[in-house]
């Protein structure tokens, strides 16, 4: 087997991972302080521009198709350094979703109501009132 197939398959893997570990993590995010803007939950502008225009779970399925061809293209054509880079930068997402799904589980527990009071956060946009 070919070396770049190989790498399209783990890159598409990791990719289609990316891409449900952030619809888990907006989701439960959106569930607990649904006022919260997308734009500060999550910084990819296509997802957030495609969420705000066509809803969350449509713009969740458009959005996956453009950045899973876009990759595609990306590993399939460009230099090995390109493809290198692209999954070096995958495997540093998956910790930080990681880490980001890890917190967001203590924040839930923590502050159920989905208020984060003020005197320990500062004036957080989207917070739910007391």
């Amino acid at each position: 087997m070919d070396w770049r197939i190989i790498l399209i398959i783990v890159i598409m893997t990791l990719s289609v991972i990316d891409l449900s570990a952030t619809f888990y993590y907006v989701s439960k995010y959106k569930s607990w302080q649904p006022e919260k803007p997308y734009k500060l939950i999550e910084l990819n502008p296509l997802l957030i521009f495609l969420w705000t225009k066509l809803g969350f779970i449509l713009g969740s399925f458009v959005g996956s198709v453009i950045i899973l061809s876009l990759v595609y293209i990306v590993v399939r054509y460009s230099h090995w350094t390109i493809v290198g880079l692209l999954l070096i930068v995958l495997i540093w997402t998956m910790f930080n979703h990681s880490n980001n799904i890890q917190l967001l589980w203590k924040l839930m527990e923590k502050y159920p109501s989905g208020y984060l009071p003020t005197e320990i956060f500062g004036v957080v946009e989207g917070s739910n009132p007391k």
